[in-house]
C-alpha cells in the first residue's frame, strides 16, 4: 500500500517499551543486472506476496520508464510505460495506487493545453482498461507570462477521496486560480469548484493541500508582501488555510505564533477529523529555534491544543566534537543565535492515540567552484543529508520529547542519490534506516527510537568490499505492519529485498 498512514497508527504509546533494534529477517531476492535503471518507487496493494515497481533508465535523453510486477521477489511482468516528446507535446505516464487499486495517469502537455487521464490498470499482466476518464483538461493564455499552472494531489486517510488542486494559467500580477476536483477510490467525479484566491500570484504560493475522509479540502498556502513593502529582519510572509468544500472556499484561517516566525509547517488530519498543524519556528526568522504543534478543530478553526518548545543546547550540541560544542555553546553565552540551519520538515506521523511525531532532517545542498594553475574552473555540487530530528506529541497535544539522531552523508554531483533515510514503524517503535559510509564502504544502519524516546542502534546489513551495497531510501516501501520492501544498488547489479521484523 502506497499510503503509510495505516501504519503510523500502529504507533501507539507504551509505558512497558524496551530500548533496543527489532530483530529483522531479510530474505534477498535474485541479482537485477541493471543496465544503468533504477526502480524509482515501490507499490503494494492486497497481496504481500506481490509488489509492482516503477524502473527508469539513467539516460539523460529519451529516457525509458519500466512498470514491474515481482511475485516473491521474482520478476514476473514487465510493460513500458509512455514518455514521449514530439512536436513541442509531451506525453507522460505514472502509476497511482488508490485503496487497493492502481491506475495509470496519461499526462499531456501541448502548446495549447494540458490534462490529466486516468485508466484502471489491470493486475494480472498489467494491461489497462479500455476506459479512460479524465481528471482535468485546462487551455493555456495566448500571450501569457508564468503561465503554464501546476497541480497539487492530495489522497485521505482511508484512501477513499483523492483530490486534484490545479493552478490556472494567467498572467502574474492576476488573482491566483484555482479548480478543484474530487473523486473517489473508483475515480468517479463527486465535486469540482472553481475559486479565486484573493491574492496576486507572484505573491502566492500553495504549499499543499490535503483532503479528509468526508471530502473536504485544505489548502495550505504562503502569502508574501509586495517587495516594496518588505522591510529587513521583519516577517514578509504570512501562512493562510483556506477550506474549500462542494461550495467554494467556505473558511480562510491564518496560522500565526505571536511573535515567533513559522519556519516550516505541515498539515494533517486525525481520524477525529481535527486538522493537525505541526512544524518548527524562528526567533529572528532565519533558523529554527524551537518546535511548536496544535490541534484545531476542522468546523470553528479554534484551537483546542497549542505547545511550543525551545531547543535545548543540549539538544542542539547532540552529536557535535567537543570542540564544536564549546563553540556553540560559547555563540549561546554572548546571545548569539545557535538555532538549526538547513532543516527540512519531513513528515508528521499521526499515531493512534490521537498524538503524533514530527520528523525532520537537515539538508544543505551547495556547489563550490575551483580553478586549477591552467586557469580552468570547475564546479562542484555538495549534498550533505546530516542529523534526523524526532519530535514527539502526546495525546493531549503536549511536545513530549525532541530527540536527534546524528548522521553524517556527504556526497558530490550524484544528486544525494543514495542519501536521507527510510523510515518503517513498527508496535511502538520508529526505525530511521540509512547508508552509513565507514572505511570506503557502506552499513546499512538501523536507529531505533521507542515512545520514551529511548535510543538504540545496530546494522542490518555489514557489506562485503565485492558488493558494497547501498539502499536508496527513495525506492524502499512498507507494505505492512511488519513488512518492508528494500532496493538496493552496486556497481554491477540491483537487488531488492523482502526483510520481517519479529
Amino acid at each position: 500500500m502506497k499510503s503509510l498512514t495505516c501504519f503510523f497508527l500502529l504507533f501507539i504509546i507504551s509505558c512497558c517499551a524496551h530500548a533496543q533494534v527489532d530483530q529483522m529477517e531479510i530474505v534477498w531476492g535474485e541479482n537485477i543486472k541493471s543496465k544503468k535503471t533504477i526502480i524509482t518507487d515501490i507499490l503494494s496493494i492486497e497481496n504481500q506476496d506481490e509488489i509492482y515497481a516503477i524502473k527508469q533508465s539513467m539516460k539523460l535523453f529519451n529516457r525509458e520508464t519500466y512498470l514491474e510486477k515481482y511475485q516473491d521477489l521474482q520478476l514476473v511482468e514487465q510493460v513500458e510505460l509512455t514518455q514521449e516528446f514530439v512536436s513541442g507535446e509531451m506525453l507522460m505516464q505514472d502509476i497511482l495506487e488508490l485503496n487497493n487499486h492502481l491506475y495509470a495517469l496519461n499526462y499531456r502537455r501541448s502548446k495549447i493545453d494540458k490534462s490529466l487521464k486516468a485508466q484502471a490498470l489491470i493486475t494480472d499482466d498489467l494491461s489497462l482498461s479500455s476506459e479512460e476518464t479524465t481528471l482535468y483538461n485546462i487551455k493555456f493564455t495566448r500571450g501569457r507570462k508564468n503561465t503554464i499552472g501546476e497541480y497539487e494531489r492530495a489522497i485521505s486517510r482511508n484512501e477513499q477521496r483523492l483530490a486534484f488542486v490545479i493552478g490556472h494559467p494567467g498572467e502574474i500580477e492576476s488573482n491566483e486560480v484555482v479548480t478543484i476536483k474530487v473523486f473517489d477510490d473508483q475515480l468517479q467525479e463527486l465535486w469540482k469548484q472553481k475559486i479565486t484566491i484573493p491574492y496576486e500570484k507572484g505573491l502566492t504560493n500553495i504549499e499543499s493541500s490535503i483532503i479528509s475522509n468526508e471530502g473536504i479540502v485544505y489548502i495550505l498556502t504562503t502569502i508574501y508582501k509586495d517587495k516594496k513593502d518588505r522591510v529587513r529582519r521583519e516577517r514578509n510572509y504570512e501562512n493562510f488555510v483556506l477550506v474549500v468544500d462542494s461550495s467554494g472556499i467556505i473558511a480562510q484561517h491564518q496560522l500565526a505564533l505571536k511573535d515567533k516566525f513559522i519556519r516550516e509547517l505541515k498539515l494533517s488530519a486525525s481520524s477525529e477529523g481535527d486538522l493537525l498543524c505541526g512544524g518548527f519556528y524562528s526567533n529572528e526568522g532565519f533558523t529554527a529555534d524551537g518546535t511548536f504543534y496544535m490541534t484545531i478543530d476542522a468546523n470553528t478553526f479554534k484551537i483546542k491544543n497549542q505547545s511550543m518548545m525551545a531547543f535545548s543546547i543540549d539538544f542542539l550540541t547532540q552529536g557535535m566534537s567537543s570542540r564544536a560544542k564549546a563553540k556553540t555553546k560559547k555563540k549561546a553565552q554572548r546571545g548569539r543565535n545557535i538555532g538549526l540551519a538547513h532543516i527540512d520538515f519531513r513528515d508528521i506521523i499521526v499515531k493512534e492515540d490521537g498524538g503524533a511525531l514530527l520528523v525532520g532532517e537537515h539538508i544543505n545542498i551547495y556547489t563550490t567552484t575551483t580553478t586549477d594553475a591552467n586557469g580552468n574552473t570547475s564546479t562542484t555540487t555538495h549534498y550533505n543529508y546530516d542529523d534526523i530530528y524526532v519530535i514527539n506529541i502526546s495525546a493531549d497535544g503536549k511536545i513530549e520529547w525532541a530527540k536527534k539522531i546524528p548522521k553524517f552523508q556527504h556526497t558530490t554531483n550524484d544528486g544525494g542519490f543514495y542519501s536521507s533515510f527510510f523510515m518503517v514503524i513498527h508496535k511502538d517503535k520508529i526505525n530511521f534506516i540509512f547508508n552509513e559510509r565507514e572505511r570506503k564502504m557502506y552499513s546499512l544502519k538501523v536507529v531505533s527510537l521507542n515512545s520514551k524516546g529511548e535510543k538504540t542502534d545496530g546494522n542490518l546489513v555489514s557489506n562485503s568490499k565485492k558488493e558494497n551495497l547501498k539502499i536508496r531510501p527513495k525506492s524502499c516501501e512498507q507494505i505492512s505492519d511488519h513488512e518492508f520492501i528494500l532496493f538496493s544498488v552496486s556497481k554491477k547489479y540491483n537487488k531488492l529485498a523482502k526483510v520481517t521484523i519479529n
